[in-house]
């Protein structure tokens, strides 16, 4: 028989595993999981809830270093300094990797004349260098990654391996040809927007038909999160403006859930192909605590 003492504890302890929050499972440890731009806006929510689900992390990006160094689940990861755009550093990195995540770009390049504005919209405030054309960020990069997966595939140690899970960053406007008045809307558009768009549909184009990978496509519209006062303004146009049906516009989504959802995605075998912002909410909700 137990004593009041015992019953007492006993009780407590299953209350505590009744308000106990419901994560999801992490995967074993050993998965390695590839960033290609880790220290940006996104990158750096993928790598966060990446962590905290498992994976082992390396980022590779231009300066290699932690955006935030005193952060918890930041500084589990491996930064790494590289150039995205080389062959040989790409192929190098991908070796090891279980799954890759592609989220570099940038909203004006060098073509467009409002290259400056990149200060105000990235979200490290760096600024392109000569090179930095979408053709090249986008997918030249983006193709890089593909082709050495694809190689991979074809070695012995890697033939009978399911296909390798890769994220990649589209855009919401690329699937503008998909909805109603979406061609009429991007024959309006700026040079810019068009050739940003061209980039991003040819590399979701190659992923979706490559054998090698399970591509999980994500296609945000407007990302924000609260940190970002200037952008705020935008979020309840964006909102109201899909709410009202307007079918080229995506509603927008929180930079967390968008990080969310790619980890989700990477995990969950069953996901692939286009993401867009209702997958986006659906596939962060697995993953519902922020821990701090």
């Amino acid at each position: 028989m137990c004593r009041p003492t015992h019953v007492a504890m006993l009780l407590s302890s299953a209350a505590a595993l009744r308000l106990s929050p419901v994560t999801m499972t992490a995967i074993a440890p050993t998965k390695r999981l590839l960033v290609i731009g880790g220290n940006g806006f996104v990158g750096r929510e993928v790598c966060k809830y990446a962590v905290q689900n498992g994976f082992l992390v390396t980022s590779v990006s231009r300066r290699g270093e932690c955006p935030l160094p005193g952060d918890k689940w930041l500084s589990q990861v491996d930064w790494q300094s590289g150039n995205a755009l080389d062959e040989t550093t790409i192929t190098s990195f991908l070796a090891s990797a279980d799954a890759v995540v592609h989220c570099i770009g940038l909203l004006f390049d060098v073509e467009s004349g409002l290259l400056n504005l990149n200060a105000f919209t990235s979200f490290s405030k760096s600024l392109p260098d000569d090179d930095s054309t979408y053709d090249n960020i986008t997918r030249k990069s983006a193709m890089l990654v593909i082709n050495a997966l694809s190689k991979r595939a074809q070695l012995p140690e890697f033939r009978d391996l399911p296909p390798t899970p890769m994220a990649f960053m589209s855009a919401a406007e690329a699937g503008w040809p998909d909805v109603k008045y979406g061609d009429q809307v991007e024959a309006l558009a700026p040079d810019w927007l068009k050739r940003y768009l061209a980039a991003k549909r040819a590399v979701e184009a190659e992923l979706l038909k490559s054998p090698s990978i399970r591509s999980v496509i994500i296609r945000p519209s407007f990302i924000w999160n609260f940190a970002k006062l200037d952008a705020l303004p935008l979020v309840p146009i964006f909102n109201i403006a899909s709410f009202l049906g307007v079918p080229f516009v995506d509603k927008t989504v929180r930079v967390e859930d968008v990080g969310k959802a790619i980890v989700v995605g990477l995990l969950n075998e069953n996901v692939q192909g286009v993401q867009r912002y209702m997958q986006i909410e659906s596939l962060a909700a697995e993953i519902p605590i922020d821990e701090p």
